[in-house]
């Protein structure tokens, strides 16, 4: 049995974990480094004066910070592992770095004419918008797919539909076909069983009750990239690397910079829902039971471990979910496509529970033209695009159709 009591850290304990947090996070300052460090190792018997002392130490606290600092609020995101993305886009699109302003984007490997489905992705890591579904979706999963979030028809006798539905041996989970049961095993249910895993079920309760959808998406995403070094570890380095690829904002520094002056009024209401659904992912996956059956847990790489289920992870994956989220989902390519407010291109679902996404062409478009959808609603005024852009996609907009709109 392991020791859980409390411990003193030493000073090279402290000197490490600090360095090593503010190598990757140089804008947090004390009470961030505190917070963190606390989330990450809550055996540690520590103080915020301690903190405070060893970084004064080292001069690692600035009082102004320099006037050439990276704005940590502005997206940042890189190539993905070109295997998933080719696999996906089947030579259809490419995806280029761009600068370092607009990063990445998708551009067309040959002509499309109108209205063309240029594919059709699953996403990577998806959990439906509570909106999308009923109050007792996953608390109570007897009428909504646990993999699409499809109502789930059974008992209808002489019936000619193929859905047939499946529901997991172990617990109450149902499924709209026995091709949803499937995937949902391969990609997260086994670690979500409630029989299993009852940890887990804590966390969605949570989640549910605080109408708070994104740590649901970032533990699908853990989810996902455990099944995959189940497969391989090659396959699990591939997954690891995607997710690190995603545009990425980290929860805290987005939130600051929405809430603004009133910051203030909301940090330690914030604070408390990162850090309980934190402690409740980590109680579930970290690591997960026994029952769930994973046999290559321990083979995952010391490094990538700690780093997945560190509290700066965390902060990054839910920043991850709210800037890429389309419908709930972790689209590995969709993702990558930038936004214009006159897109050449529009995402579409192909069922009513808005699992999988098809990218589809409003206009001809050439060969090495990129592709662009719209990330708000095209209808909306300057003022109202603007506004919605800067909140919840941290980034003001510059396309020819803002810049004529504003010159009129």
């Amino acid at each position: 049995m392991s020791d859980t009591r409390n411990t003193v850290p030493t000073e090279g304990d402290l000197q490490t974990a600090i360095d090593a947090l503010k190598k990757s996070r140089p804008e947090l300052g004390v009470a961030r480094v505190y917070a963190v460090l606390r989330a990450d190792n809550p055996t540690w018997q520590l103080s915020e004066k301690r903190v405070r002392k060893y970084m004064a130490s080292m001069g690692l606290i600035q009082s102004d910070p320099a006037p050439a600092a990276i704005d940590e609020s502005v997206p940042k995101s890189s190539l993905a592992p070109g295997d998933f993305v080719q696999t996906i886009g089947k030579k259809q699109v490419e995806v280029r770095y761009i600068d370092g302003t607009k990063g990445k984007g998708v551009f067309a490997c040959k002509d499309f004419g109108r209205g063309v489905n240029v594919f059709e992705e699953t996403p990577f890591a998806w959990y439906p918008r509570w909106d999308t579904v009923s109050r007792s979706y996953h608390t109570n999963s007897d009428d909504e797919c646990q993999l699409c979030a499809r109502s789930v028809e059974r008992g209808r006798s002489g019936s000619l539909s193929l859905m047939r539905p499946a529901r997991c041996s172990h617990c109450t989970a149902w499924y709209c076909s026995n091709l949803c049961k499937k995937e949902a095993d391969a990609r997260f249910h086994t670690l979500e069983c409630s029989k299993h895993n009852p940890h887990y079920a804590q966390l969605a309760q949570k989640c549910r009750d605080w109408d708070w959808g994104a740590p649901m998406g970032a533990a699908r995403a853990i989810e996902r990239m455990l099944m995959e070094f189940e497969h391989s570890l090659e396959r699990g380095k591939l997954a690891w690397q995607s997710i690190k690829a995603f545009a990425t904002v980290h929860a805290d520094v987005m939130d600051k910079k929405r809430k603004g002056a009133s910051w203030f009024m909301f940090e330690q209401d914030y604070e408390h829902k990162w850090t309980t659904t934190f402690e409740l992912m980590k109680a579930a996956l970290y690591p997960p039971p026994s029952e769930c059956g994973l046999a290559q847990f321990d083979r995952i790489p010391k490094k990538i471990l700690n780093e997945m289920f560190s509290y700066n992870e965390w902060l990054a994956l839910i920043g991850k979910y709210s800037l890429n989220d389309q419908n709930g989902g972790f689209y590995l390519l969709q993702s990558c496509f930038n936004h214009n407010c006159d897109p050449n291109c529009v995402v579409t679902h192909p069922n009513d529970g808005k699992y999988r996404a098809i990218i589809q062409t409003l206009r001809p478009i050439k060969a090495s033209e990129e592709m662009t959808i719209t990330y708000v609603n095209p209808r909306d005024n300057l003022a109202a695009r603007q506004s919605a852009l800067r909140e919840w996609y941290m980034f003001e907009c510059s396309c020819d159709r803002c810049r004529k709109e504003s010159e009129a």
